[in-house]
């Protein structure tokens, strides 16, 4: 099943319009549309928010349908190549350690992204510091 399919499911389900997930998960109206059509491909980004508003697991879904996505782009088909349930696992786990790996650099770029507020808040915090300590020195001049 497509990841868009899924999602539109879920989202009706869950008895959310294409406009109130959108607002969710800062997403334009149109992406919601392109993604539940299966026109684009979601982002990491996006599929964690959208799964996190609809409370189902979509990197998963995701990643069991890599696997014929990626047979897809190599021409190549999967029951000319049966495997073995032992290879399956092996192939799921790397894609959950995959997974792993992107939601470790989500999480970085957020404490990041955090950490240059702070900076940036303090940056101003110091800047009106010393405007202020320039005003009071040239009041003493003045005055």
């Amino acid at each position: 099943m497509n990841i868009g399919v899924v999602i539109k499911e879920v989202r009706i389900q869950k008895g959310l319009t294409q406009l109130n997930l959108s607002e969710h998960a800062n997403l334009s109206v149109r992406t919601i549309q392109r993604i539940e059509k299966d026109e684009v491909d979601p982002s990491f980004y996006s599929l964690k928010c959208l799964s996190e508003i609809l409370e189902v697991d979509l990197l998963e879904i995701k990643n069991r349908n890599s696997v014929m996505f990626t047979s897809s782009i190599l021409g190549i088909h999967i029951n000319d190549f049966p495997m073995e349930q032992n290879e399956i696992a092996s192939i799921e786990e790397r894609l959950k350690n995959i997974e792993s790996h992107l939601s470790s650099i989500d999480r970085s770029r957020r404490q990041y992204l955090k950490k240059r507020e702070v900076l940036i808040y303090i940056g101003v915090g110091v800047g009106s510091l010393f405007i202020i300590i320039e005003i009071l020195a040239a009041l003493r001049v003045i005055g």
